[in-house]
């Protein structure tokens, strides 16, 4: 059974059941030969055996090398204080603790020591407590920085990896291999000959493809056909004819009379259809994306959000450049008040300066909206799977577990139909706004 969570969080794979795409690897380089050097990179005892190197590594750089001494013990309890730094490497972490230190030293010294250069140093030298002033001695100095950095750029290299694999401490047993198979079970990663993994959802270096990009290339696949072909039965001057036909141009109806002619009039209205009628047929079939098993829906994704948003921004502010000029445009973002000249020169720009960040403001509106509507179905429906089929089911007796069961599918089953609905209309919602915003931008107030 895929995961429900994977409806609305992007990864590098798309899930499906466990008994359709199985892994029977049997070492750990078979492990990293089929999904990547990552997955062996994040194990415990790879990272131990790392942490091994960089540490004696760091005894050649530093003044005192007993300094060291506790630097395991407290790189592993900080991957333990928050779980986004599991599987953290120690480098990651001694970077994570430099960049944090700069930040402190730069609110201290602001207060404290504003005229002073090397405000990092001077921070340390007032808290002698700190367990890390040997490390910006190190990252301070361009000799040892560069040590450092090589040291850490060969960690990154497949022989450092191949020198593990080919030592004793690969030799997995067959309980760690089980483990390691049973998690990547159902999991259908996507080639990346563009980037290098930190794990299956983040990338370290390069450009990675991610499931919700495919996705949303399909979509734009499919729109692009379907109109490609709507187009070609139009250019015979026949009457429609066929279910498809019929409700593909019921879409393009429904979009120009009901959405793009009541935002920005009947007389633009041509000019901008292309537009919003690829906009509005794009979201619908990313949120409908979200309605099929083991697909999941691009809109969910802030990022996809805030792009079609960053579109229907630029589009609004070129044309209306466009139409009125850099002057006229700018001008154009506050209303006329008609106010007397010893009010206009204080409220005017006051005026301006809200509708100038308005602008801004209402595209993100837009952007979270549409995410915020598209995660909250899948939550709540997760949540109602949940009630039946989640951990604390075994603990019910079978009376209770199956009643707990038909309610939770009932109750899945009347919110699919719901986001069914939300799906349409939040496609509705997010292409009429995007009208009014560019009617308003090409119009004047």
């Amino acid at each position: 059974m895929a995961s429900d969570i994977l409806h609305i969080k992007d990864s590098f794979y798309f899930e499906v059941p466990k008994a359709l795409w199985r892994s029977e690897r049997e070492s750990a380089s078979g492990l990293a030969k089929s999904y990547g050097a990552w997955v062996v990179r994040n194990d415990e005892d790879y990272q131990d055996w790392e942490a091994t190197r960089v540490i004696d590594g760091l005894k050649g750089l530093v003044r005192d090398p007993k300094v060291l001494n506790d630097l395991e013990a407290k790189w592993k309890a900080w991957q333990q204080e928050k779980p986004i730094r599991h599987g953290r490497p120690i480098d990651q972490f001694l970077d994570d603790e430099m960049a944090s230190l700069r930040a402190v030293a730069g609110k201290w010294s602001a207060k404290n020591a504003p005229e002073v250069t090397d405000k990092v140093q001077a921070y340390i030298t007032e808290h002698p407590e700190y367990d890390y002033g040997w490390m910006y001695a190190v990252v301070s100095d361009p000799t040892t920085n560069q040590k450092w950095r090589e040291l850490r750029g060969e960690l990154d290299t497949r022989e450092v990896l191949d020198e593990y694999l080919a030592s004793p401490r690969a030799d997995w047993d067959e309980a760690k291999m089980a483990a390691y198979n049973k998690s990547l079970s159902g999991k259908v990663f996507i080639p990346q000959p563009f980037a290098q993994l930190r794990n299956a959802h983040e990338v370290q270096s390069g450009f990675g493809i991610t499931r919700f990009m495919i996705i949303e290339i399909a979509v734009a696949l499919i729109v692009f056909m379907l109109f490609r072909w709507l187009a070609g039965r139009i250019s015979t001057d026949k009457p429609p004819r066929g279910k498809i036909w019929n409700l593909l141009e019921s879409f393009v109806t429904f979009v120009r009379e009901k959405i793009v002619i009541p935002a920005m009039g009947e007389h633009d209205a041509d000019k901008y259809m292309p537009f919003f009628w690829t906009l509005f047929m794009f979201i619908l079939g990313c949120n409908l994306m979200g309605m099929l098993p083991w697909v999941g829906a691009p809109t969910s994704s802030f990022a996809t959000n805030a792009a079609l948003a960053f579109i229907v921004l630029a589009i609004g502010v070129y044309q209306g450049v466009k139409a009125f000029g850099v002057g006229g445009y700018l001008k154009n973002l506050a209303p006329s008040l008609g106010l007397p000249i010893y009010l206009a020169i204080v409220i005017v720009p006051l005026v301006w300066a809200i509708e100038a960040l308005s602008l801004f403001i209402k595209h993100g509106v837009l952007a979270v909206r549409l995410l915020g509507n598209m995660v909250a179905g899948h939550l709540v429906l997760l949540g109602f799977l949940g009630i039946g089929f989640g951990a604390h089911a075994a603990a019910m007796s079978s009376g209770t577990w199956s009643m707990a069961a038909v309610i939770s599918i009932f109750a899945a089953t009347l919110l699919s139909v719901l986001e069914l609905f939300v799906a349409f209309l939040q496609a509705y919602i997010f292409t009429f706004l995007a009208a009014m915003f560019i009617g308003s931008a090409t119009h004047h107030h």
